[in-house]
């Protein structure tokens, strides 16, 4: 396994797949350098998407055995060992879904955060100067 996955790349193509709802030959063509890696290299990527929860729509020639080509493609990566089958096997047993990542919102200035307290330290005090003049006409009308 000389051709590699880095953890970025791995990401990278879980958030597409999971954008799309799977990934395709040609979104594996795009990222990855298929063409220079082994059937064993690409079925031990597709096993990792699966495992991610990201189903992957192959071309059966990619599986198939072709030699590596000598020339070394420009984009590399390293491979991340595949856990022993005793973990993969616990990775599996999980029930619980997978969650859908959730844009990281951009922190807002101070400013804007205390016009937000303002705005609801007035909107708390104005509901209870409702509550007060509406007990307070209970009380004097007697209704």
């Amino acid at each position: 396994m000389q051709q590699a996955l880095d953890s970025n790349t791995l990401d990278r193509l879980i958030a597409l797949g999971r954008q799309h709802g799977q990934l395709t030959t040609l979104d594996l063509e795009t990222n990855l350098p298929i063409h220079s890696m082994s059937a064993e290299d690409i079925a031990l990527i597709v096993v990792h998407l699966e495992d991610a929860g990201v189903p992957v729509e192959l071309d059966d020639s990619l599986l198939a055995s072709h030699p590596k080509p000598v020339a070394a493609s420009a984009r590399s990566a390293e491979i991340i060992p595949f856990p022993d089958r005793a973990a993969a096997a616990r990775l599996k047993k999980r029930t619980a879904p997978l969650q859908k990542a959730t844009p990281v919102q951009a922190s807002e200035p101070a400013f804007v955060q205390q016009e937000k307290r303002a705005a609801h330290w007035a909107v708390a005090i104005g509901g209870l100067l409702v509550l007060v003049l509406m007990v307070g006409a209970l009380v004097l009308f007697g209704v």
